[in-house]
């Protein structure tokens, strides 16, 4: 049995004709096959382009900058968010206790002392009568929306990553097709 000598060889130059290389073909038969070389070129360049295509990611390099700075600026609103709400926290925290020295110092007023009114107002004007219960309502409700934003922040991250790690196989798939002469969108 005689033994091809196109084992292992892929694409147009595995081409054989009747077992023998398009260069070793008789001088007519040689021409016509060579004619058809540039068409069996495309065949197989369109062919490692489809592959290309098939074995990476589908989406555009614009498209995953977009999402990743999208993720980014998520991040940058989340963290003002808790800012805000830690501010808020400290704020009705020091409000509290003073609410509660002012309470303190109410009690400390004698229920017989004649200018009770009086040092009462004047308390009041020094620390307003705020809600205690609400505004400790709202420091739970604070630190529960920074433990949920940080949760947030962390998937965040975790996409970005993601992200990025497709973005640079969407990068080598690009490069892959410019060379090949493939028209890349974004």
């Amino acid at each position: 049995m005689k033994e091809r000598g196109n084992i292992g060889v892929t694409g147009v130059e595995s081409i054989r004709l009747g077992d023998m290389k398009i260069g070793d073909l008789p001088i007519a038969e040689g021409a016509i096959a060579k004619q058809q070389m540039p068409l069996a070129e495309d065949t197989e360049r369109q062919n490692e382009i489809k592959n290309i295509l098939a074995g990476y990611p589908k989406q555009s390099v614009v498209y995953l900058e977009s999402r990743i700075s999208e993720a980014e600026q998520n991040i940058i609103r989340i963290n003002d968010m808790k800012s805000q709400q830690t501010a808020m926290v400290s704020e009705y925290t020091s409000q509290i206790s003073l609410c509660k020295f002012r309470d303190d110092e109410i009690s400390r007023i004698a229920e017989d002392d004649d200018d009770r009114e009086a040092k009462m107002k004047d308390l009041f004007k020094r620390f307003p009568p705020y809600k205690v219960p609400a505004m400790e309502q709202q420091i739970i409700q604070s630190s529960e929306a920074i433990e949920r934003a940080d949760g947030v922040i962390a998937k965040e991250y975790t996409s970005i990553a993601e992200l990025r790690e497709i973005k640079g196989l969407c990068v080598q798939r690009d490069m892959k097709l410019r060379y090949l002469g493939a028209e890349v969108v974004g």
